[in-house]
């Protein structure tokens, strides 16, 4: 994947853009993703974030989860989380939320998946959706 020059360090957690405008500045999305792992006793674990656009993210979720189509979020066991900023912004819309308040819940929902949390039944959905809850007041 390349980078573009934007990108922030936080605390062991970086941030990047990759052709992607973002409502908040990456070192911002780096704080929110450590308040996020401090509230989970994470405090001393290490991820980056990288936002990119639908097509970006097609060939990322093609490439290493071998599904067609962009997606929200993925998370890997590198502890790397990619996000879509053209799909955040359509769910926003859909949703009633702002562009930055559905980035960072993507950035919750990909920490939570880094941390074991999985969404693939109704039960882990609901468990999921709830943590997501609780974290996005603590930020």
């Amino acid at each position: 994947m390349a980078r573009t020059r934007t990108a922030r360090r936080s605390r062991g957690t970086a941030a990047f853009t990759e052709k992607a405008k973002i409502p908040f500045t990456c070192k911002a999305a780096a704080s929110y993703a450590q308040k996020t792992l401090a509230a989970l006793g994470r405090k001393g674990c290490r991820i980056n974030i990288l936002f990119v656009g639908d097509p970006a993210m097609r060939r990322l979720n093609g490439r290493f989860k071998h599904r067609k189509g962009a997606t929200d979020v993925l998370a890997f066991d590198t502890g790397d989380i990619a996000i879509s900023v053209d799909t955040a912004r359509k769910n926003a819309r859909r949703f009633g939320n702002t562009l930055a308040d559905e980035l960072k819940l993507y950035i919750i929902h990909g920490i939570l998946h880094l941390c074991g949390y999985d969404d693939t039944s109704a039960a882990e959905a609901k468990e999921m959706r709830s943590m997501e809850t609780r974290m996005l007041e603590k930020l």
